[in-house]
């Protein structure tokens, strides 16, 4: 983990102490001058990781101080933050123009409190994930590899693009970096479209492009064909680690935002106790089924199904033996049920089957097969029966979900009528089939 040490310079110790107590909070061991020369000393001594500095110091101008710190060894890439009492667009501008990272306005210390929170989360954060690096320069790879490493990512690194393609077939990886010209049958243009042409995630992850030709034509030509970003040879560590932590920690986030909705979506389409599709799923996915009736000349049956006596159940032994009894009633139907066929908690003790390719002959066929198995399978060690009711959709019909399952559930009230524990067909399907 990288230290993380800050130099303060301001004339107002009261000051200076307001500051070294937001930098403290943040994990910062904390120097302070109170003199640009004091400060400019201690600097060549001593690499700070980030410089707090006040515009207006006893001896030289804050802006002075910039330029002068940026000329010290190391300090070409440190953050140097003016503290300024006045907030205007000239100040600002000499204090950037002379080397300053940002400025921030002495009577408010939210903005700067905000800023090294963030400072400092992204300098201590190590980085988890798997980088594929290709890079024929052995030099080159070592220095890339160690900085990598030492970011907290896995890397495997290739000389070559052949192997890195393979490679990346065969597993996963958070980002590419590849220089465009390396070794053997394969450019770096060539892994890139091959990247680029696969479908899914993995065919989005990040890209890095490097190489050590500047030419704009070229560089427009790598975004063209997919890279997500571009550095020039020679490399900058420092500018090639924020690159990286850029790209894994934004690549990282999406694909948690992805699973995220996928879990949502999937938390939208099952029902909870049953982990079988709710009422909702049903009608998104019944909408394809109902067409395939007509275009593929075949029949569409629809079972409702409904446990006997389920509220004397409840009562009797209680509503955590009912749901036991529905989860592993649930369980039981997607093993019971063949592949094309949707299975559908619809509310309560009642369950929706949705079976393709079945005419009501097939249909009433399973049903009465699984009210045989049933028999042999008790749900929370509690036996149970089944009043079912079967509508069938012929390619001569028109009918939906709604309708379908209109007829079936009536058929379902006729089979609790009938005594339960039985099947019977809608009048609709029994008209149908004189």
């Amino acid at each position: 983990m990288r230290t993380l040490n800050a130099l303060i310079i301001d004339g107002s110790e009261s000051f200076r102490q307001q500051v070294r107590e937001l930098l403290e909070a943040v994990g910062y061991t904390v120097t302070e001058a109170e003199s640009g020369k004091q400060g400019l000393e201690l600097a060549s001594k001593e690499r700070f990781r980030l410089v707090c500095c006040g515009y207006d110091l006893p001896d030289i101008a804050g802006s002075e101080f910039c330029g002068q710190i940026r000329s010290l060894s190391g300090y070409d890439l440190t953050s140097v933050i003016i503290l300024t009492t006045e907030d205007n667009a000239r100040i600002l501008k000499q204090a950037l123009l002379a080397g300053a990272t940002d400025i921030f306005c002495k009577t408010d210390l939210s903005e700067l409190e905000t800023y090294l929170k963030r400072f400092s989360e992204r300098e201590r954060r190590q980085l988890t994930g798997r980088v594929l690096l290709v890079e024929d320069s052995r030099v080159l790879q070592v220095i890339i590899v160690d900085l990598l490493t030492d970011m907290g990512l896995d890397v495997d690194a290739y000389p070559h693009a052949e192997g890195a393609w393979e490679a990346f077939k065969a597993d996963s990886y958070d980002l590419v970096i590849t220089d465009i010209m390396v070794e053997g049958l394969m450019s770096g243009i060539s892994l890139v479209r091959k990247i680029r042409r696969l479908e899914g995630e993995v065919g989005n992850v990040p890209i890095i492009a490097a190489s050590g030709f500047g030419n704009m034509s070229r560089k427009i030509e790598l975004f063209h064909l997919g890279v997500n970003d571009y550095i020039a040879k020679p490399i900058v560590r420092e500018e090639l680690r924020q690159r990286v932590f850029n790209h894994v920690t934004s690549h990282q986030r999406l694909l948690e935002l992805k699973a995220q909705q996928n879990s949502l979506y999937s938390l939208a389409m099952l029902d909870e106790l049953t982990q079988l599709f709710n009422r909702h799923a049903l009608r998104e996915f019944a909408g394809k089924y109902f067409s395939d009736v007509k275009r593929n000349n075949q029949s569409l049956s629809l079972a409702v199904i409904d446990i006997d006596y389920f509220k004397d159940l409840n009562e009797r032994l209680g509503f955590a033996t009912g749901n036991a009894v529905l989860a592993e009633l649930g369980t039981w139907f997607k093993r019971f049920v063949r592949e094309q066929d949707i299975v559908s908690r619809w509310a309560g003790e009642e369950f929706v089957f949705l079976l393709p390719g079945c005419d009501s002959k097939t249909a009433v066929a399973l049903m009465e097969r699984l009210q045989k198995r049933l028999k042999q399978f008790k749900p929370a060690d509690v036996a149970i029966t089944l009043s079912i009711g079967v509508a069938t959709m012929t390619p001569e019909m028109d009918a939906n979900l709604s309708t379908l399952h209109t007829e079936a559930d009536a058929a379902m009230y006729q089979a609790k009528m009938a005594g339960r524990n039985c099947i019977k067909l809608s009048e609709e399907t029994e008209t149908e089939l004189v």
